[in-house]
Formats: C-alpha cells, sequence, structure tokens
C-alpha cells in the first residue's frame, strides 16, 4: 500500500502565497542610461554599479571620444538606516557617480570633463537627462561636439 502525504490545504495557500511575494522581495537595483550624440551618431550606453573604481573600463563613443561612468555602491553598513524588511524592497544606495569624458589623441586619451555626483538617489522612471542635464562638450583640436545626457534609475532584477 502506497501512502500519499497530502499538505493541509491551509498550509498550500500560505506556500503559494509566500511564493507569489518573492519577485517582490528581490532587491532593486540602480544603472546609469546614458545617451550621446556625436557626428550625427545616437550611442547608448549602461552603467551598473561597481565596488571597485578601478577595474571600470571606459568606452569609445564614436573615433574621437570615449566615456567611463563609475558608479560607486556604497558600502553594506552605509546602505541604509532602515528596518531590514524595508531595505529589500529599496535599491541599494550609491555613494557616488564619476563621470569622465576623454578625447583620443594620438599619444593618449586627454580629459575633458571629470563631474562627481555624491548620493544621488535613482529614480524609477526618470528623464533621460535627469542626472546630468544636458551636457555639450568641444574637442580641443577640431572643435567636433559631444553632446551627452545620462539618469540614474532603479531598475528590477
Amino acid at each position: 500500500m502506497k501512502s500519499h502525504h497530502r499538505l493541509p490545504l491551509p498550509t498550500i495557500g500560505l506556500a503559494a502565497l509566500l511564493l507569489a511575494l518573492l519577485p517582490c522581495a528581490a532587491q532593486a537595483s540602480a544603472q546609469l542610461q546614458c545617451t550621446f550624440e556625436v557626428n550625427s551618431e545616437t550611442h547608448h550606453t549602461v552603467h551598473g554599479t561597481a565596488t571597485d573604481p578601478y577595474t571600470v573600463a571606459a568606452v569609445p563613443i564614436g573615433n574621437r571620444f570615449r566615456f567611463k561612468a563609475i558608479v560607486l555602491a556604497a558600502a553594506p553598513d552605509l546602505a541604509t538606516d532602515v528596518a531590514p524588511d524595508a531595505a529589500q524592497a529599496a535599491p541599494a544606495a550609491i555613494e557616488s557617480v564619476k563621470l569622465y569624458v576623454y578625447y583620443n589623441t594620438r599619444r593618449q586619451p586627454m580629459v575633458m570633463q571629470h563631474v562627481h555626483y555624491l548620493q544621488p538617489v535613482p529614480l524609477r522612471k526618470p528623464a533621460p537627462d535627469a542626472l546630468t542635464g544636458r551636457v555639450a562638450l568641444y574637442s580641443p583640436l577640431l572643435g567636433k561636439e559631444l553632446q551627452y545626457q545620462c539618469a540614474l534609475a532603479e531598475v528590477s532584477p
């Protein structure tokens, strides 16, 4: 004789409810979304958080510029002062965002701009220029224009 083990109905309902709520408990993360216009071309980049700024690489924008975005996550003990349950629903805190724009010279990339934002807050549905506004930079040799805008967005896993 085989014995079938069945969970009581209320236990099954509770387990289903807990499984349904599981995605809600996942922690949101921050993502820097940038749009660039250079030489009548549009480029889009997305940058996640980093814990070590020295491992972040610059990305080419067109053939004359490079862009580096360091979205530095706050240390766990500095991330939040709220209850643990509330921290699960909130995005991880951001210590800073550092943006670097380089112009490619024959010898090496030359820094054109360095911008530092302290403790910016990720937004759920930010405007494309919510963090930086619209920025226009000009290359030192030929006067080529690079325009960019970035937003720090809260994204679900």
